[in-house]
């Protein structure tokens, strides 16, 4: 119903739902951003106000926007209840903004919930503690209990003290006439729920909601079990050496790895191959060093992995075999085992092997197709509050060579309406004009040629020119290095662009743009979060920063926000003293399949669309491909080796 709790939701999960109370109806979604954290964003239509003004007649009931967030500073125990703080509506209009410390304590079959609110939550009654002393003069009571009927049904009462007269916008002006709300909620299966209520005295109310974990698969997955074999512990001195490092060679190449070489001087074996099967590099690390211990000789003095990018090598592991046996057994725990194994960035080429016993040369498959599945909304536009466009975008890559990529994709728009009743863009807009290019057009989206490469052991480099995105074409480069163990990167990034003429294929513009961008990220991996910081010019002229923050969960899934600040004097209307801001998700393919894939879904929105602190969307960055083989990533993730 209306009032919080402090419940939160876990560390990366997710809650979608509809809800409606006349005349209000909630469309809202939350995640579990960090452990304690909650984040909601809320849709809030007003069923009995339409917006009539010119231009705005097809938009429909007002529509407000707003994002909540809560904190648990203290989570349920045997002796205390969970405490949470929170605030509601924290940016924008404001139209529903409050603020709130809640205790929520189960003694089953009840849960009851007590909290103080401010603003909106504060209701007729202050809290005063001393008759000269209101320190809590601006705030007031609510709460509630929920009772667990059965293992499906739970009965709910809450004590609401809104005092709906007094919103901004007013829309129940007699207010209530009760502050007492009654509902039921009924778990229909794992993850979705379906609630009644009767709230306000005198309104029927209902709601549906699907809660499950951001990535979480949809499917089962095959079997996939590590390689279990016959060892072969024979010495080397009674090996067939060429023959041994052929059969790792192709039990690895079995196993989906690309880019597969297996060399020994009769001591140690070498193994190099580029992760094309796990989004764990640690686990793809651990399975390759698994295959070699069941083929290599008792007398093997250290295992070597080489782990690539586009064939180039990135990082290298290195550890002795009865170490590793050990490991693989449990009898040492991976804390003790990662004081043992040597992980740290690879030299730019293999060095002086002569003498060395190879496999088989292995063997290339450069050539990849597959297909993009696109939903694009487009929201809040006087002319409508939600338009969309569907498509889908096969595409083609190849790999002609080290660090080299061709990548071709086309975009089959199957259905779109958008459209605006705004007037047209600038001339000179470099995103503001994003309406133009949402028809039903088809195009090539991407069109470009990418190379990486190693500058030193420690800094590659990024060329790319084509045709980017749907918006622009134009050539790009960038400059990163990882120092230390690979937590903190920083480098540099320019690119010069021209615009696309919208609704063609290949024709441009005759506006063209730069950016010239300062790189910095770190990472902190207790959180498996990224943070970034960019600094410099941006494509429509304005200097200032660019914040992005992203996290990795459990799932593979990846959520994150981005927010700017920038100088934005040499621009006029709307895009003046506006921040950028915005969300993005990045969705494992295997969630879909019942295999294992590295393939991700990109998926980004913004509240607003704006010319400020924009930059080129590139497919590939230095960071994005090499940051998961950095040597903290895979000292951090060192028990993943025994999967």
């Amino acid at each position: 119903m209306e009032i919080p709790t402090a419940r939160v939701l876990e560390d990366g999960e997710i809650r979608a739902g509809i809800a409606q109370a006349y005349p209000f109806r909630w469309f809202g979604g939350a995640m579990g951003i960090l452990p304690g954290m909650e984040a909601d964003f809320r849709v809030t239509e007003l069923l009995n106000t339409e917006i009539s003004k010119p231009g705005w007649e097809n938009y429909g009931h007002y529509k407000d926007k707003a994002l909540d967030l809560k904190y648990q500073i203290l989570p349920e125990s045997k002796l205390l209840p969970a405490i949470a703080i929170g605030a509601h509506d924290i940016h924008g209009t404001k139209l529903y903004k409050a603020r709130y410390l809640v205790l929520s304590r189960q003694i089953f079959p009840f849960d009851f919930t007590i909290g103080i609110g401010g603003n909106r939550l504060r209701g007729k009654h202050s809290i005063s503690l001393f008759d000269k002393l209101d320190i809590f003069e601006d705030y007031g009571i609510f709460g509630g209990v929920e009772i667990a009927a059965g293992d499906r049904l739970n009965l709910m009462a809450e004590y609401n003290p809104v005092e709906y007269e007094k919103d901004k916008k007013v829309v129940v002006p007699e207010g209530a006439s009760s502050r007492f709300n009654f509902g039921l909620r009924f778990k229909l299966c794992e993850g979705i729920n379906l609630g009644l209520s009767y709230q306000r005295g005198d309104e029927l109310g209902m709601m549906l909601h699907v809660q499950t974990a951001l990535g979480k698969p949809l499917r089962d997955k095959r079997p996939d079990h590590p390689l279990l074999a016959p060892v072969d512990t024979t010495p080397f001195r009674e090996r067939n050496k060429k023959k041994m490092v052929d059969q790792i060679y192709n039990a690895i190449y079995r196993k989906g790895f690309r880019n597969v070489k297996v060399y020994t001087d009769g001591t140690d074996i070498v193994l190099e191959f580029e992760n094309t099967r796990y989004l764990s590099d640690a686990k793809a690390i651990g399975r390759v060093l698994r295959t070699a211990f069941f083929y290599s000789p008792k007398d093997t003095r250290r295992l070597i992995v080489i782990s690539k990018r586009l064939n180039l090598h990135v990082l290298r592991v290195s550890v002795a075999r009865d170490v590793l046996s050990d490991f693989f057994q449990g009898k040492i725990s991976p804390p003790v085992f990662s004081k043992f194994v040597d992980v740290k960035i690879a030299d730019k080429k293999s060095k002086d092997k002569t003498g060395y016993t190879y496999s088989v040369k292995y063997r290339k498959k450069d050539l990849f197709l597959g297909f993009k599945p696109d939903f694009e909304p487009y929201l809040n536009d006087p002319s409508g509050f939600f338009k969309c466009r569907l498509s889908i975008k096969p595409f083609i890559k190849e790999y002609p060579w080290d660090g080299g990529i061709a990548y071709a994709r086309y975009s089959l728009p199957f259905y779109s309406d958008i459209s605006t009743s705004l007037p047209p863009a600038a001339e000179d807009a470099i995103r503001s004009d994003l309406v133009d290019y949402g028809g039903k057009g088809s195009t090539f989206d991407r069109l470009l040629f990418e190379q990486i490469g190693h500058i030193t052991r420690r800094t590659f480099g990024r060329i790319s020119m084509g045709y980017f995105e749907d918006m622009f074409a134009g050539i790009g480069g960038e400059v990163l290095t990882f120092l230390g163990d690979g937590k903190l990167a920083l480098g540099i990034e320019a690119d010069w662009a021209t615009k696309r003429r919208p609704t063609s294929l290949l024709q441009l513009e005759d506006l063209h743009a730069h950016s010239l961008l300062a790189n910095a990220f770190y990472c902190l991996p207790d959180l498996n979060m990224i943070l970034r910081a960019q600094y410099g010019k941006f494509l429509a002229k304005d200097e200032g920063w660019r914040f992005t923050v992203s996290r990795e969960f459990d799932t593979g899934a990846i959520a994150g926000f981005w927010y700017s600040i920038t100088d934005t004097g040499n621009l006029s209307g709307f895009n003046r003293d506006y921040h950028d801001k915005g969300v993005f998700i990045s969705l494992p393919l295997e969630m879909f399949k019942t295999t294992t894939d590295t393939r991700r879904y990109q998926y980004s929105a913004s509240p607003w669309t704006r010319d400020v602190a924009q930059t080129m969307r590139h497919s590939m960055e230095v960071y994005g491909l090499n940051a998961g083989l950095m040597p903290f990533k895979i000292k951090h993730n060192i028990k993943e080796l025994r999967d």
